[in-house]
């Protein structure tokens, strides 16, 4: 396709701007239009952005032991799912701006709207962007205006705007698909085979008596009828009495060691005295009685796992997940720690289940929101303007440095 002469003439020195300030006082370009609608420029750089990221995000994942900060390291030298990367991220920001334009059409062709108080929330996080310190550098002495990065990006206020009202609009859209009263929304039969897959609701307490009752006869005393409250409360009041008396024994032995050593020792009076303060000290710091553990509440210690979570270890939650619900048992992972775990059934107390369920809720119909918006876009009509040109992935790159200078 031929270009203009001020089509050419606008690429040449809206290029050196965009490289620069990231702006053209040329007036505004729009690199895209799909299904009639013009994609700004700062629209249109902030999703090609936002592509950046995710390549370099699967170019890590494809290779964990690349060395991304060696000495001529470019991401534009490397693959990514078999396309260059420059490919890639082009793809992608045309793909994600056809998203930006199916979020609009879905959204009003189903009557949706956004409040006064939504599009203020946008407004006061567009101004605060654009005016507030970064607290989290702020806190390591920096000053970061990520408005100023966006500006230097070739993101104004307006399109930055534009893009919190879309992720606003596509909140809302979401919720109307697949929200509570959603016409497409997760079943009950969907969230419960999650939440038996994905997840684990179990009572554990780690072992770490060094002597006394082994940890596999409390396992066996919840087998047996106990509650796990009340061998909870049995086992920490056993190691609570153990570390009493490790606490008395250690006490008694340095007083001895203190008595031994006056003996052995000629010391002033003044000396004598201080010692025997110090000794009354410790005294009264000497505990005189364990501590007394109480019973916790019923259900009081129920927790839920979900599989990949790596507390209080990989390897617990992995031994975990391999339970049955009803089962107890001893587990000791790699490092050594041994706990001893009741696994529930995680339907029968949904009371504990809440957040995890209201989390499954997006989860389970996130790809297919995603999949609706992609073939909603992809069947848009696309025309690439000459303007395009000028907002290459090495340009970005290149604003990119500059604008964390």
């Amino acid at each position: 396709m031929r270009r203009s002469a001020r089509t050419v003439l606008l690429t040449l020195i809206c290029g050196a701007m965009v490289a620069g300030a990231g702006s053209c006082a040329l007036g505004q370009t729009y690199p895209l239009t799909i299904d009639g609608e013009k994609i700004r420029a700062g629209i249109y750089i902030y999703r090609q952005n936002d592509s950046y990221g995710a390549a370099a995000d699967a170019i890590r994942e494809e290779q964990p032991d690349l060395d991304t900060s060696a000495e001529g390291f470019s991401y534009l030298d490397q693959t990514v799912e078999g396309k260059s990367f420059t490919d890639y991220v082009n793809e992608k920001t045309i793909e994600s701006c056809r998203e930006y334009v199916a979020v609009e059409r879905l959204f009003d062709s189903n009557g949706l709207s956004l409040t006064a108080d939504e599009i203020k929330e946008v407004n006061d996080r567009v101004k605060q962007v654009w005016t507030e310190p970064d607290q989290y550098y702020a806190m390591y002495g920096m000053t970061m205006i990520w408005g100023d990065y966006y500006s230097k990006l070739g993101v104004g206020q307006e399109s930055f705007r534009d893009i919190r009202i879309e992720e606003k609009k596509r909140e809302k859209l979401f919720d109307y698909f697949y929200g509570d009263e959603g016409a497409l929304k997760a079943t009950e039969d969907e969230i419960n085979a999650a939440l038996q897959s994905d997840y684990s609701m179990v009572n554990y307490i780690e072992y770490s008596l060094e002597n006394g009752d082994s940890a596999q006869s409390y396992a066996d005393k919840i087998t047996s009828g106990s509650s796990f409250e009340q061998v909870w409360q049995e086992l920490t009041q056993a190691e609570n009495d153990e570390k009493f008396a490790k606490e008395q024994a250690e006490a008694a032995e340095k007083a001895a060691e203190e008595a031994e050593n006056a003996d052995d020792t000629e010391n002033t009076d003044t000396d004598d005295t201080d010692a025997a303060a110090d000794t009354e000290a410790d005294t009264e710091e000497t505990p005189t009685a364990p501590e007394q553990a109480e019973l916790p509440e019923t259900d009081s210690l129920i927790e839920v796992i979900k599989k990949d979570a790596t507390s209080p270890s990989e390897d617990f939650v992995a031994q975990v997940m391999d339970m049955a619900a009803g089962d107890v048992k001893v587990i000791t992972t790699e490092d050594g720690t041994s706990y001893i775990v009741q696994k529930l059934d995680i339907l029968s107390k949904p009371e504990k289940t809440e957040t995890e369920v209201e989390n499954l809720k997006t989860e389970l119909k996130e790809d297919d929101f995603d999949e609706m918006l992609k073939t909603a876009g992809a069947a848009y009509s696309l025309t690439e303007d000459g303007s395009k040109g000028m907002y290459t992935v090495k340009g970005l790159m290149d604003r990119q440095k500059e604008a964390v200078k």
